[in-house]
């Protein structure tokens, strides 16, 4: 099962040999991407699975979770053109419907999109099996719907990405994931900016100083806290003079 689990998961990584972004020239024009195979038994993210994403030393991975948001939303997708990063964002359906025009815009400008539940219960695994399969399925079709009119290339970067609530999940409801052909998407490291009121330069410390630790990882945050969005773009200026990189997650297509 390891050996199936790590060739499913095998990444197509660009080298970071493109022409410099303006303004940050130690980052490429355009993201480098790592291509992950979605499917039954892709399980990856190191605060959950025993696998992850398989990223290069000093390669980052930016992840958005519970969103849209409009305002906060398009305020994260500037700071990240201005640096020329591509990211994937798992966004929660009710607020797909809440806001059909963010989630486009995250398509247009070139991010990925995976499902991260309905409403974002506190545990999808402390719902009754029924319910937590209609949290998988909704989200799934709110997606769809909303992007059913957008651009063909718009519609291609909706993923087979699924993200659990709090990262919980349970066997049966990997089974259902499975059984839906989406890769459980889980992250490996956050730094606590789903609490509203850590100061941003505290959320600053606690990024570098986790990321120095790791040198690479798929890294959770939420587009959502003001807190987070104040010190994002210091914090990737910061990783860019470093000697990070940053690659977007799309989903190996045939």
């Amino acid at each position: 099962m390891f050996g199936w689990i790590v060739a499913a998961a095998l990444a197509i990584s660009a080298p970071v040999t493109a022409p410099a972004c303006p303004g940050h020239p130690s980052a490429p024009l355009v993201s480098p991407v790592v291509a992950v195979r979605s499917g039954p038994g892709v399980h990856l993210g190191a605060i959950r699975y025993a696998q992850s994403v398989p990223l290069a030393d000093h390669q980052l991975a930016l992840t958005f979770d519970d969103g849209p948001d409009g305002e906060h939303t398009g305020q994260v997708l500037d700071i990240l053109d201005r640096h020329c990063i591509k990211a994937t964002f798992f966004l929660v359906g009710q607020e797909v419907e809440a806001d059909p025009a963010a989630v486009r815009n995250i398509a247009l400008r070139g991010h990925q999109i995976g499902a991260h539940s309905y409403t974002h219960p506190d545990s999808m695994a402390a719902l009754p099996l029924a319910e937590a399969r209609a949290e998988i399925d909704r989200s799934e079709e709110a997606l769809q719907r909303v992007m059913q009119t957008a651009p063909p290339a718009s519609q291609a970067r909706l993923t087979h990405f699924f993200r659990f609530p709090a990262m919980i999940d349970s066997p049966d409801l990997l089974a259902e994931t499975d059984r839906r052909g989406l890769a459980s998407m889980s992250a490996d490291y956050g730094f606590d900016d789903w609490v509203d009121d850590i100061p941003p330069d505290r959320l600053y410390d606690l990024a570098l100083t986790l990321t120095e630790e790791r040198k690479k990882g798929v890294i959770l945050l939420h587009d959502y806290n003001p807190n987070m969005i104040a010190m994002l773009d210091r914090l990737l200026t910061a990783l860019e003079a470093r000697g990070y990189h940053f690659v977007q997650l799309t989903e190996a297509r045939p």
